[in-house]
């Protein structure tokens, strides 16, 4: 039961798992701890690669809305009541109809402009959604991991870090959790520590403010992560140079 909790903390399991699990909450402290931070760091997620749209464009969508004719609805071919409604329709009417006809085909080359620009804007969407969705997918496959654990750590300067860890996927997520920005171009560089051998580099934390990670393979057997400022791209020695934090990774 107890390996639920990163499946749960995502909605990834079904109804009956749910509440069973609902109710495994109610006797477990450590698997109500866990689903709550597991929780906490895919909201910060969710933050971090959130996107406001332009201000304008959901005037321009309700503008292409007000200016698409609407389809009539539809009758079965042959129906008497389409044969009467063609046979009463006046001279005027089909006069108006040709008007419309010419008008539309004059419009459709500006509003063809606006499709065309909103199918841009929806390319360069999906361009962006793509790659967030490259960088993002070891990150979902390692909190739905079942035995994904979290557990987060104090920086002495202020904020810290958000560790998730799977030792069945070998994987290891390090996640800004309000370290205070470095003068300079310098950046935050994380570390897997195995007893006294010398660090192993799990890479730069990528991205600015509070939901910047670096995720990386190979944990091992570390046993804790260390944290280090280094200059801009990381360590150039392969070792830390100014460690701010150390932390046991999640048990």
């Amino acid at each position: 039961m107890h390996t639920l909790a990163g499946a749960f903390a995502l909605d990834a399991v079904n109804d009956v798992e749910r509440a069973e699990f609902a109710r495994h909450l109610e006797q477990c402290e450590s698997c109500a701890q866990e689903v709550a931070e597991l929780r906490a760091t895919a909201a910060r997620l969710g933050a971090a690669m959130a996107e406001e749209p332009p201000p304008e464009f959901k005037d321009r969508v309700l503008a292409a809305m007000h200016a698409t004719r609407q389809l009539p609805p539809r009758t079965r071919p042959g129906s008497p009541e389409r044969h009467r409604r063609t046979a009463r329709a006046p001279r005027w009417a089909v006069i108006v109809s040709a008007a419309a006809a010419v008008v539309g085909l004059a419009a459709g080359g500006v509003f063809g402009g606006i499709a065309l620009t909103q199918q841009q804007e929806l390319n360069a969407a999906q361009s962006r959604l793509d790659q967030a969705r490259q960088r993002y997918e070891p990150v979902a496959a390692l909190l739905a991991a079942p035995d994904a654990k979290a557990a987060h750590g104090e920086a002495p300067t202020g904020g810290g870090v958000t560790v998730v860890l799977s030792r069945t996927l070998n994987r290891v997520m390090v996640m800004d959790a309000g370290l205070p920005a470095q003068p300079g171009g310098k950046v935050y560089e994380a570390w897997l520590v195995t007893g006294s051998a010398a660090p192993r580099s799990a890479g730069v934390i990528a991205g600015t403010g509070n939901g910047a990670l670096v995720i990386a393979d190979g944990v091992g057997t570390a046993d804790h992560v260390a944290v280090s400022v280094e200059p801009a791209g990381g360590s150039p020695t392969g070792a830390p140079s100014d460690v701010l934090m150390s932390m046991p990774v999640p048990a």
